[in-house]
C-alpha cells in the first residue's frame, strides 16, 4: 500500500505594505496601506491587475512591533486615524477602506507613522474623544441580535452563550450589546486576569468617547499602569455628579479575587460592593475555566443580576450537561470563519475575514487492534467500564 506522504505548508510571514497609484488622479495624495500573509508584491498585483492599474510600491515591512509582537492592519490603521489621517470610504456601503489620505507630496509620512507605531509612540494619539467608529463584522451583529432578542422575551434562565472561537471579538460585541441593551451597571468576571487589557483597549478605543458618562472600573492590579478608575474614584464622580441616573460602569474583576473575598467565601475583606450592588449584566468571560466548581458556583450566587452573558470557545461540559437550550447558545466555529472568508461578497467592500490562515482539518482512523482494547473498556475492581472522552 502506498504511504501518504503530507506535505508542509510555507511559514506565514504577515506583511503590511504600503503603495500608491501615480497614473490615477482621483487617488493623488491617497496610500493604500494593506496587510497580507505572502508578497506583497503577489497580493497587490492580485489588487491591480483587473483594472490594469500602475502601482508604485512604497514599502513593505513584517507586521510586528519592535518588541516581536505581531499586529495587523486594523491595528495601524486605528493608529492612523488617531493621528489625524483621513480614512478613505467604499461608495455606495461607506464601510472604511484601506487608503488613506496624506496629501499631495506628502505620502512618505506614511512610513513615518509607521515606524513610530511600531515603536508604540502614541505621544500625537487623540485622547478617547476622539476614538475609532466601530462596525461590527455579520458574525458578531447576529450574537447581539439573537441575545438582545432572548433578553427581550424575558424568558428563564436569564442567561446566554456565545460558544465563539478565539477572535470572535468578543470584548466590542459585548460592548456593543450593553450599549444596545441600555445596561447602566455591567459587571466582567475573567479567570484570566491578563486579558484586562484588552477590555481597557477596546473601551477606550471604541466606547469612551461615544459613551462620555460610562467609566471602565477596576481595581485589578494588572490594570494599575492605565487610566482605569478604582472603585473609589467612580463613586466620587457619582457624589459630585448632578446627573448621576446617566453615569454607567464597565466594573471588571478577576475570578481569583472575586473568591478572595470574605463576601465570596474567601478570607480579605474586599470587592463586597458587588455584592451590594444589583448589576444589569454578568458577564462570564472564559466561561469554561475554573467556573464548574461549588466555589465558584456560590460565589456568582452572591452577585445580584438581572441576565448573564456567558463566553466561550469551548463551552462542552455546559453544553454536555445541557446547561443551555438551543435558543440561548450562538454559535461560531472555526469552519464557519473560513465559510464566510471563501463566501465574501466584495461588492460589500474588502473581506475582513482575509488575513486569516487558511484551516486545514484532518481525520484519523483507528487501528483495529486499538479500537478492539477500546471496545473491551477497563476494569476497575469487579467493574467494567467503557472508554470516554471526559467533556
Amino acid at each position: 500500500m502506498a504511504s501518504t506522504t503530507i506535505k508542509t505548508i510555507d511559514q506565514a510571514s504577515p506583511t503590511i505594505y504600503a503603495y500608491i497609484t501615480p497614473n490615477d488622479v482621483s487617488k493623488k495624495g491617497w496610500v493604500k496601506i494593506g496587510y497580507t500573509d505572502r508578497d506583497a508584491e503577489t497580493r497587490i498585483k492580485e489588487q491591480t491587475h483587473t483594472s490594469n492599474t500602475k502601482y508604485e510600491l512604497l514599502w513593505s515591512y513584517d507586521a510586528r512591533y519592535d518588541g516581536g509582537e505581531y499586529f495587523i492592519d486594523d491595528d495601524f490603521h486605528w493608529y492612523l486615524v488617531q493621528s489625524g489621517i483621513e480614512r478613505g470610504k467604499f461608495e455606495g456601503t461607506g464601510r472604511p477602506s484601506e487608503w488613506f489620505y496624506f496629501g499631495q507630496g506628502k505620502e512618505k509620512q506614511a512610513d513615518e507613522l509607521f515606524r513610530k507605531f511600531i515603536f508604540k509612540d502614541y505621544s500625537q494619539i487623540q485622547a478617547p474623544a476622539g476614538g475609532t467608529q466601530y462596525q461590527l463584522r455579520e458574525e458578531q451583529a447576529d450574537a447581539v441580535r439573537r441575545t438582545l432578542a432572548y433578553l427581550k422575551s424575558g424568558k428563564e434562565p436569564a442567561d446566554f452563550l456565545w460558544n465563539a472561537k478565539p477572535r470572535f471579538g468578543k470584548t466590542l460585541a459585548t460592548y456593543d450589546f450593553a450599549r444596545k441593551g441600555g445596561f447602566k451597571n455591567v459587571l466582567i468576571v475573567t479567570n484570566r486576569p491578563a486579558i484586562a487589557n484588552s477590555w481597557y483597549d477596546d473601551f477606550m478605543k471604541f466606547i469612551k468617547w461615544q459613551e462620555p458618562n460610562m467609566f471602565f472600573v477596576s481595581d485589578s492590579d494588572s490594570l494599575k499602569k492605565t487610566k482605569v478608575l478604582s472603585r473609589q474614584a467612580y463613586c466620587d464622580i457619582i457624589i459630585k455628579s448632578k446627573d448621576d441616573q446617566n453615569l454607567k460602569q464597565i466594573a471588571f474583576v478577576s475570578l481569583q479575587d472575586l473568591k478572595g473575598s470574605i463576601t465570596f467565601g474567601g478570607l480579605h475583606e474586599k470587592l463586597r460592593w458587588i455584592a451590594d450592588l444589583k448589576w444589569d449584566l454578568l458577564v462570564v468571560d472564559e466561561a469554561h475555566e475554573g467556573v464548574d466548581t461549588s466555589k465558584t458556583d456560590w460565589a456568582f450566587s452572591r452577585i445580584i443580576r438581572d441576565f448573564t452573558l456567558h463566553m466561550s470557545g469551548t463551552p462542552f461540559k455546559a453544553i454536555a450537561n445541557s446547561k443551555f437550550s438551543a435558543e440561548q447558545i450562538f454559535n461560531w466555529s472555526y469552519a464557519d470563519e473560513q465559510e464566510a472568508k471563501k463566501d465574501w461578497d466584495y461588492n460589500k467592500g474588502s473581506n475582513p475575514y482575509e488575513p486569516l490562515p487558511q484551516l486545514n482539518m484532518f481525520t484519523f482512523q483507528l487501528s483495529a487492534m486499538i479500537e478492539e482494547k477500546l471496545l473491551e473498556g477497563q476494569t476497575i475492581g469487579e467493574t467494567t467500564y467503557d472508554f470516554a472522552f471526559d467533556l
